[in-house]
């Protein structure tokens, strides 16, 4: 019986460990990882591909392909049997405890049980009973279960929640990261200690307290401003558990910098910078977000979308990109690539915040983050308010954005 889980790597070893164990191929664990690899390349959107790559790495005959074919089969595909039994069901679903619209099985989100001609019981076995998934309002393959964490397929969320509790420490470290980070010079004079035009009228006014003489000499100059901060939040399943904090961090950055925009991405792009604001203040959550929440991970075609769309108006030497993304992307990896180098010579940086950074061991293994690690200025974890204050003073320090103050 298959044992799917979420980490795919899991799976996929488990599954050589049962052509090991039950069928004598001869494979180990550098057969499973010769496996990931091959997965790794041609991806995991597509069954067929799945099942031909692996095929390839653990078959060493004809005879073999056929078990390995059964195996595939009944490990990831198969629906799984079993004998209902209510006691040890969740309590809602419990006879007796039905909804007044409907039983467990009409509830929106509820698994219909599968005839016996249409499943794999046999003639007088119970009904197949099946997983329920909170977003799928249909009965999917069990394919589409185990590769939803990581597919480009579209999808529609629920509401994102924004925690109001944290807003005035998000409020304290967003003023911190505008108060560090201070690139090119405003346009307008105004008065400092040392500038590039003799002020003579604070001059004069000022000699008047040294009985005429010009001790203290007066300038003007242009001063330092605040950044252009652009946002860039990966809203697709695997990053359901992070996203919620960088975008309380997100939403006070907006309050504190009128130069700040912020966009969400899954399998679409949106900008929501008006949303945060309002969803801020009034302690709301964000709804309505279509496929820029809750989807597949599309991060190249989004940061590409963006270019095309937002560059010629946000990307200047004063612009401080922040990515916050695990980088678990089935796309196209050239066009991560295109979207990443046009973003860095454009702008004073890319601060790439993946979650898993500040884990022991971390290590930038998946496509995505090899691809963009070329292009990255910084590289670091923030997850709570303490985390954004040390990324402030971070990004001030880092000799590429620096050198952008004039």
């Amino acid at each position: 019986m298959s044992k799917l889980t979420d980490n795919l790597s899991t799976n996929v070893a488990a599954f050589c460990g049962l052509l090991r164990n039950e069928h004598g191929f001869a494979i180990g664990h550098r057969e499973a990882e010769d496996a990931l690899r091959a997965l790794d390349v041609i991806g995991i959107n597509d069954c067929n591909r799945v099942r031909s790559a692996l095929r390839l790495v653990c078959c060493g005959t004809y005879a073999q392909t056929r078990v390995f074919d059964r195996a595939f089969d009944a490990f990831f595909l198969a629906s799984r049997p079993g004998v209902p039994q209510p006691a040890l069901a969740p309590r809602h679903t419990r006879p007796g405890r039905e909804k007044q619209k409907g039983s467990a099985d009409e509830r929106p989100g509820a698994r219909p049980k599968t005839p016996p001609d249409e499943g794999t019981a046999g003639d007088g076995a119970p009904p197949v009973q099946r997983r329920a998934v909170d977003d799928e309002p249909n009965d999917p393959n069990p394919w589409d279960l185990l590769r939803a964490r990581y597919s480009p397929v579209a999808a529609s969320g629920g509401s994102l929640r924004i925690d109001p509790v944290r807003a005035a420490d998000m409020r304290s470290a967003a003023l911190r990261m505008v108060q560090s980070v201070r690139l090119g010079r405003s346009r307008r004079w105004k008065s400092m200690d040392r500038g590039g035009r003799f002020d003579m009228r604070r001059t004069i006014r000022a000699s008047l307290e040294t009985g005429g003489d010009p001790v203290a000499l007066r300038f003007l100059g242009h001063p330092l401003r605040n950044p252009r901060f652009v946002v860039l939040i990966d809203g697709s399943r695997s990053m359901a558990e992070h996203t919620g904090v960088m975008v309380e961090f997100t939403a006070a950055l907006c309050e504190r910098s009128a130069r700040t925009k912020a966009f969400l991405f899954s399998t679409a792009l949106r900008d929501v910078t008006s949303e945060l604001g309002t969803a801020l203040h009034a302690g709301t959550n964000l709804a309505n977000l279509g496929e820029a929440w809750g989807g597949g991970t599309k991060i190249g075609a989004n940061l590409a979308t963006f270019v095309a769309e937002h560059g010629t108006r946000l990307l200047t030497p004063e612009t401080v990109i922040l990515v916050f993304s695990d980088g678990l992307d089935v796309g196209d990896v050239p066009v991560l690539k295109r979207a990443l180098a046009e973003i860095d010579r454009r702008s004073a940086g890319i601060v790439w915040l993946n979650p898993h950074a500040a884990s022991p061991g971390f290590a930038p293994a998946s496509r995505g983050m090899r691809a963009a690690l070329p292009f990255i200025t910084l590289l670091c974890a923030a997850n709570e308010p303490q985390g954004f204050e040390t990324l402030a003073r971070r990004i001030a320090q880092t000799s590429r954005i620096r050198g952008r103050r004039g």
